[in-house]
């Protein structure tokens, strides 16, 4: 039997023979063309004229006579095709499943049961339909034929969504319709009305802490993609789950429904340009098939999380696969735990299946289905690693889009994911990949490992290093008023520079700190009181709630502070959501983390000792810099 799968990715796969390969994607895009539109025969002219809107017309009957050709050997004998002088059709067959059909069937049997008033049918069969549809049509394809129809299918499956989340409330199932409001949330991460349904069904499981950490999700998303707070409607739900909890334990903002965050506007991009362009020629050249390593070096706070950022974002609008990961401090942190994190997108997954068994095995002992990382048990046969290094590599490859692999904060990276990453770009060949990784300065003579690794990197040819130097004064001052939304004085802008020394993270601090409620001016020659500042304009609940996450580590959840702290979960709850809305934590995962490693070490309480893999207390140094200041250090 025949799969095709146009919905997540573009593949086809035969049962008796494995993975079957498509020499050319017009092909793929050519079932798609008459799957979505199953049983109505299209004209041979349209068709061309469509899929090739710049060739003349007998050029373009050309091409689809060849795509044609390529697509009917794939096929062999299945009668799926109906293929006539004039016109090609696609009917369903019982030998060949294709995921559109699938989903356009089920979602039909979906909307019959929910127009007989039956919610059992409804849940069967719109979660076969949602199962169905595991991504956009044919992803990484931008023609003018598809977007409408890509559409009309991405809208189809939220009113499924709809459709199912309420059902499954009628009888009774609040957590299948949370894991239908969360698919909802992730079609349309723009759309106000899923994040408020999401809400007010975990507040109705008792989950208060899952329902404000939604609300933070919605409104950083529209901050950041639109630039502005939650509609009216979306405060008054968060503004009822805060009134829930106890008077003293409730957030500012549960009087204020129309409080924002400070300094609503996400922090542009200042300054970067030669940087930008640089990263910019690196992806270029990853796009021609010169795969490769680019290496953005800088000291802590330097904006170079933010300047790859800003890279992931653009790939991500040509239609690549953006998967990213973090190295963090923090001791006993799994061996390639970064690399499991990229294996966990979407689309890398999707594109894994379809591999052979032999090399999904070996993915499943780094993420089992439905599992954990299994970590460095991984790895423990060393006959084995360069298979398994193999396997996980051809996951990744399998994507057959662009493919851009971000690891931030690499001087923290375990060996193996380094010697792994070494291996995947050799086995890429031709492959559009690329890896970027942001790396502390100050950090790397403290780390031979990857010192040497980066070393035999720079002799393959595949490594193109970008530094990251503090911001100038001019650059500074623009920063700074876009932040605050005011022109800066003169003297103003000269003592900022000078206090934070052109890094951005201490310019987007400082400005912070002195324009919430109740800020002081900035204080000059001391950028540990500058992040130190803004904690302390907080309630104690927030402080002492900070401290515990700092000492917690990397990544924290509202059930972890709630057991740790001797404050209520109602009081936990409100201290996270002003500590989110002071901007020193964001969301992360399933839960979350810092703005800044710095600002984790700002948190940590005067006179904690670091263990192996914490980042020490925050001290100033000479010169208006910030360092970190370690056990070692002469007195």
């Amino acid at each position: 039997m025949l799969h095709m799968s146009l919905l997540g990715e573009q593949a086809i796969i035969d049962d008796r023979a494995g993975s079957v390969q498509v020499r050319s994607s017009r092909a793929v895009a050519l079932v798609a063309f008459l799957a979505v539109r199953a049983g109505s025969p299209q004209s041979r002219q349209r068709i061309a004229g469509l899929l090739w809107p710049d060739s003349t017309d007998a050029q373009a009957l050309t091409n689809l006579r060849r795509e044609l050709h390529h697509l009917r050997q794939v096929l062999g004998d299945e009668a799926s095709l109906v293929v006539t002088p004039r016109d090609l059709c696609w009917r369903d067959t019982k030998t060949c499943r294709v995921d559109v059909r699938v989903f356009d069937d089920e979602r039909k049997a979906a909307m019959a049961a929910a127009a007989a008033g039956d919610d059992d049918g409804i849940v069967v069969h719109a979660a076969a339909a949602m199962a169905a549809y595991r991504g956009e049509l044919l992803p990484g394809v931008y023609e003018d034929w598809l977007l409408d129809a890509r559409s009309q299918l991405e809208r189809q499956c939220v009113e499924l969504c709809d459709l199912v989340c309420a059902a499954q409330a009628r009888t009774g199932d609040l957590s299948g319709a949370v894991q239908a409001a969360r698919r909802r949330v992730q079609l349309q991460p723009l759309e106000e009305v899923g994040y408020r349904t999401l809400m007010e069904l975990q507040a109705d499981l008792g989950d208060r802490a899952g329902a404000v950490s939604t609300y933070h999700h919605c409104a950083s998303v529209l901050e950041h993609e639109l630039g502005v707070a939650p509609d009216p409607a979306t405060r008054k739900v968060f503004q009822a789950l805060m009134a829930q909890a106890h008077p003293a334990a409730r957030s500012p903002a549960a009087a204020n429904p129309r409080a924002g965050r400070p300094g609503l506007a996400v922090a542009p991009l200042v300054g970067r340009s030669a940087e930008l362009s640089a990263l910019q020629g690196v992806w270029r050249a990853a796009l021609a098939g010169c795969r490769g390593l680019v290496l953005v070096r800088g000291g802590a706070g330097v904006g170079k999380t933010r300047l790859v950022a800003e890279m992931a974002e653009m790939a991500g609008l040509q239609g690549a696969v953006v998967a990213t990961a973090q190295c963090f401090g923090a001791a006993g942190r799994l061996a390639l735990a970064p690399v499991a994190d990229w294996l966990r997108n979407d689309a890398v997954q999707s594109a894994a299946a379809a591999l052979a068994p032999v090399w999904r095995a070996e993915v499943a002992r780094l993420v089992p289905t439905g599992g954990r990382s299994t970590g460095s048990r991984a790895t423990t046969d060393a006959w084995q690693r360069h298979r398994f290094f193999e396997g996980l590599a051809r996951a990744l490859i399998a994507v057959r889009r662009p493919l851009l692999l971000v690891l931030d904060n690499v001087q923290w990276c375990d060996q193996e994911t380094m010697a792994f990453i070494t291996l995947c770009l050799g086995l890429a060949d031709d492959a559009q990949l690329l890896v970027a990784a942001t790396v502390r300065e100050e950090d790397l003579g403290e780390n031979r490992e990857l010192a040497g690794w980066i070393v035999r990197m720079r002799a393959s040819g595949l490594l193109t290093e970008i530094s990251v130097s503090p911001l100038e004064a001019a650059d500074t001052a623009r920063l700074a008023e876009a932040i605050s939304g005011q022109r800066l004085p003169e003297a103003g802008t000269g003592l900022l520079h000078a206090a934070t020394g052109g890094f951005p993270l201490y310019i987007i601090e400082a400005i912070r700190g002195a324009t919430d409620p109740g800020g002081t001016p900035l204080p000059a020659g001391d950028l540990a009181a500058v992040l130190r500042k803004r904690l302390d304009q907080g309630t104690a609940a927030a402080r002492e709630v900070a401290g515990l996450a700092a000492a917690a580590g990397a990544n924290f959840t509202l059930d972890l502070l709630t057991e740790a702290s001797d404050l209520d979960a109602d009081a936990v709850v409100a201290a996270v959501d002003e500590l989110w809305r002071r901007r020193i934590v964001r969301e992360f995962r399933d839960g979350y983390d810092f703005s800044h490693d710095l600002l984790r070490a700002g948190c940590l309480p005067r006179g904690h000792h670091a263990g192996p893999g914490d980042r020490p207390p925050l001290q100033s140094g000479a010169g208006s810099r910030l360092r970190l200041h370690h056990p070692s250090d002469a007195p």
